[in-house]
């Protein structure tokens, strides 16, 4: 399986939460990783995570890209450019390569990946999940919900992508219209793909937004037990005020990998303890049910 990756130094610490969660939940299975990576990752860092995918029976190359071209595309928010980088895989690896999978390094996998490469894509140049937060960008001429998709899972079919030049055109959807980018490479890659893209489950990219909220520990794990990739949009793990209940999982997989010393929580602050505190005693609401009957009769002896 060819697995995609990028990232830069600031995401370090995050792919290698996700390089773990891949192969402790896919033993024995020879991978060809893929990377973009910036220049702040040093050469030492690269020799690093080639001596972790090798101990892994797997195998990985490193590419970079042209910072000077992605400098001139939008970025918003706490994005950097390199969230760009997934729309040159497909011209620079081998062209021997049929079918690719690209992940982001805000995901973790949590079951086998061989079901999700095996899908068949037909005739259409990437499979995807549909963004159920986003919905619709009517700029870009997306007004159905359903047909706008998140771009952190991408399953390319190469041959097709490159024979409808996806990312050259991306690129010029880029330059040409920079005032219809508000989700970055995911705008762009929408944009000229207008529906050409295959349907892909949402438990092979379950976004925050795909996730039950009012419910208990106990069913959230009920709920996941067919889950294969969680995407940490939104509510990143490394953040103290997180309230994405499957952020334990992010300290599991870090603390199995090459980089098990990096802190966890990466913004804690005193200011931010009582909102801490608050999330906390909501999510224990939702898991005593005897809590919720006392505050349910509490609430109505109160009227």
């Amino acid at each position: 399986m060819n697995l995609a990756i990028a990232f830069d130094k600031n995401y370090l610490t995050p792919f290698y939460a996700l390089i773990t969660s891949i192969f402790v939940n896919n033993s024995k299975v020879p991978f060809v990783f893929h990377f973009i990576v910036r220049s702040d990752v040093t050469e030492s860092e690269k020799k690093k995570i080639s001596n972790y995918v090798e101990q892994n029976d797997s195998k990985c190359r490193f590419y970079e890209v042209d910072e000077n071209l992605i400098s001139q595309f939008v970025v918003l928010g706490k994005w950097t450019s390199s969230v760009y980088y997934k729309m040159f895989f497909p011209l620079i690896v081998p062209n021997t390569i049929d079918k690719m999978l690209y992940l982001d390094t805000d995901m973790l996998v949590i079951g086998h990946l061989k079901p999700l490469f095996e899908i068949d894509l037909l005739d259409k140049p990437l499979g995807a999940v549909y963004d159920n937060y986003v919905k619709v960008q009517p700029s870009l001429g997306i007004i159905e919900e359903g047909n706008y998709f998140n771009s952190g899972m991408l399953l390319y079919n190469l041959p097709i992508w490159n024979d409808l030049r996806i990312s050259e055109r991306a690129i010029s959807f880029l330059t040409e219209f920079p005032e219809k980018i508000k989700f970055v490479d995911q705008c762009a890659l929408n944009g000229v793909l207008l529906g050409n893209w295959f349907h892909i489950s949402e438990k092979y990219n379950l976004l925050y937004s795909y996730i039950p909220q009012a419910i208990s520990k106990n069913e959230l794990n009920e709920f996941i037990k067919d889950k294969v990739v969680i995407h940490f949009t939104l509510q990143r793990p490394w953040n103290f005020i997180c309230k994405n209940r499957l952020r334990d999982l992010y300290k599991y997989y870090l603390k199995l990998s090459p980089a098990k010393k990096s802190p966890v929580i990466i913004d804690f602050a005193i200011s931010k303890l009582p909102a801490y505190t608050q999330l906390r005693l909501k999510e224990i609401y939702f898991d005593q049910l005897l809590i919720q009957k006392i505050w349910r009769k509490f609430k109505f002896l109160k009227r």
